[in-house]
């Protein structure tokens, strides 16, 4: 076996990878290349894809001490994999868009997430580009429990769907005209946000059934569970805004262009830098 030799080997198995960008392209040669040392018969192909956002190599071998050694190189690949952005090789996370899972850094996850907004004209549009006036619905459902609409127009009977995992999703909500909605939902979604209150977490007047809309938090309540974790309310308040403000998400890099709800005057931030530290300290 020679450096040429393993070489060939890698640039002819990288094609056997069904990945959806360049971004893995390095992991990949270097799977390859400690395959080949490992003692992997390089006449033999190797074949994986992506999957649930990670790399998937399904390759083995019988010889039971060779397949042990190709397992911890496929492990070790597979992990690197979902820190690695599936675009661009940057430093990446696991993503979660229209549904699938996959590997973005910031940028590319920001850039294929769809942002919704509506205009003075009432055009609703993602990313700027305009996807139908309000105006030109015809009808509208929505899921039970608010978090899915599907909009109708005239037009070949053509259908649009929005979620709660959108920007501006509540503000479309409560744009759209209730006449448009099933009668027996009208009431419901009326209501929604005429019964919304103040979150002391993220400062948005978004609480609906005692969870938070906008941060998704639940309200503190004198539950065994908050007094058993918590101590006081205080507390409880002081973790979730730290939560909120380390955003390992990146959930809040995301919802900044969010207009549904009105912020609360007299908000406050409960959490100091050293508490900030300290909480790190436990976290990492």
């Amino acid at each position: 076996m020679n450096k040429e030799e393993i070489s060939l080997f890698v640039e002819r198995n990288l094609t056997n990878f069904s990945v959806n960008s360049t971004g893995w392209e390095q992991l990949i040669r270097k799977l390859l290349f400690e395959f080949a040392i490992a003692g992997w018969n390089m006449n033999h192909r190797v074949f994986g894809k992506e999957k649930f956002g990670g790399l998937r190599c399904y390759t083995y071998s019988e010889d039971e001490t060779l397949n042990n050694k190709l397992k911890a190189i496929k492990d070790k690949y597979s992990e690197l994999s979902v820190k690695t952005c599936e675009i661009c090789g940057s430093e990446g996370k696991m993503r979660t868009i229209d549904s699938w899972q996959t590997t973005l850094c910031l940028n590319h996850f920001l850039e294929q997430q769809p942002i919704l907004e509506i205009d003075y004209k009432q055009n609703i549009r993602r990313n700027n580009t305009i996807i139908l006036n309000i105006r030109n619905i015809i009808k509208a459902d929505l899921e039970y429990d608010f978090q899915r609409v599907w909009l109708y127009t005239e037009e070949q009977g053509e259908t649009f769907y929005f979620s709660w995992q959108e920007p501006n999703y509540y503000l479309l909500l409560k744009t759209i005209p209730l006449s448009l909605f099933p009668e027996d939902r009208r009431n419901e979604i009326s209501m929604l946000f005429q019964s919304l209150d103040g979150c002391e977490i993220c400062g948005h007047k978004a609480v609906y059934q005692k969870s938070c809309l906008r941060c998704h938090n639940e309200q503190w309540n004198e539950s065994g569970y908050f007094i058993e974790n918590y101590g006081e309310k205080s507390n409880y308040i002081k973790e979730c805004q730290m939560d909120i403000f380390m955003d390992e998400e990146d959930y809040e890099k995301y919802f900044i262009y969010d207009r549904s709800f009105e912020k609360l005057s007299g908000y406050q931030i409960l959490f100091s830098s050293d508490d900030l530290r300290e909480y790190e300290k436990l976290l990492f």
